[in-house]
């Protein structure tokens, strides 16, 4: 059975006629350009939006399961992660352990491990730079252990090493039969990391599959409005921008 099913999703004007099947196992990437939809998906899975359509966990409908079970479950990551209080990263990091009713210290520590962050654990979130404390709340999703993180750019200020910890480290998530919805606007690292993606266009579905179907240099023209030279032959998928395409071309 699918982990979560999708039918007809509507969002207003930013989503229409989403269809999903999102199996245990899988990382699924969402990319697409500015304004597709990306995070407007992510927040209606997350019960964040009103929605039309339906969307199920397990054959569930998700409207009407308990908060409580639902958070326990599915975990997002948003774009921009702050504070209100100046809070210490371990209690940051403890806040995923809410849903559960605990503070479980193995899985918190676990968390600040795997992230990087364990160094940090008694100083104030506030105190670190932009991408330490992406780090932080990656742990915090991290110590939920639910069993889908939707993680809404998670990537965006990460340097290059950090940037592949994180991928490591949604994959190894997904493996342990769970499963991650990632939105991501760098295509190589999406064709190298997610199993399947799904291509999204002025809140539409323009393509899924493996990312050699949905990253074809057609897909790319039509959609960000560029020429890409595409190359799944080697060991690591390339995807090389050439030129912007002019708008009168297109049309």
């Amino acid at each position: 059975m699918a982990l979560i099913s999708i039918e007809q999703l509507q969002l207003d004007s930013r989503l229409a006629g989403i269809n999903l099947c999102l199996e245990p196992g899988e990382l699924l990437g969402v990319i697409g350009p500015n304004g597709a939809g990306k995070s407007s998906l992510l927040e209606c899975i997350a019960g964040l939006q009103p929605y039309g359509g339906r969307i199920a966990l397990e054959g569930q409908d998700l409207s009407r399961l308990h908060g409580l079970k639902r958070a326990r479950r599915i975990a997002l990551l948003p774009q921009r992660c702050q504070s209100a209080w100046a809070l210490k990263v371990a209690d940051v990091i403890a806040l995923g352990r809410l849903p559960w009713g605990d503070e479980d210290a193995s899985l918190i520590e676990q968390a600040a491990e795997h992230t990087g962050v364990a160094e940090w654990l008694d100083s104030r979130v506030d105190h670190l730079s932009g991408g330490e404390q992406a780090r932080v709340w990656l742990a915090r999703v991290l110590a939920g252990q639910p069993d889908i993180i939707l993680a809404d750019e998670p990537l965006a200020s990460l340097d290059l090493h950090y940037q592949q910890r994180v991928l490591e480290l949604l994959r190894q998530h997904a493996q342990a039969q769970r499963s991650v919805i990632l939105s991501i606007h760098d295509l190589n690292l999406a064709a190298c990391w997610c199993d399947r993606l799904m291509l999204l266009d002025s809140g539409r579905v323009h393509a899924i599959g493996t990312p050699e179907q949905v990253l074809t240099p057609d897909a790319i023209r039509q959609v960000y409005q560029v020429d890409a030279k595409v190359d799944f032959s080697g060991e690591q998928p390339l995807i090389q921008v050439m030129k912007q395409v002019p708008k009168q071309v297109l049309r």
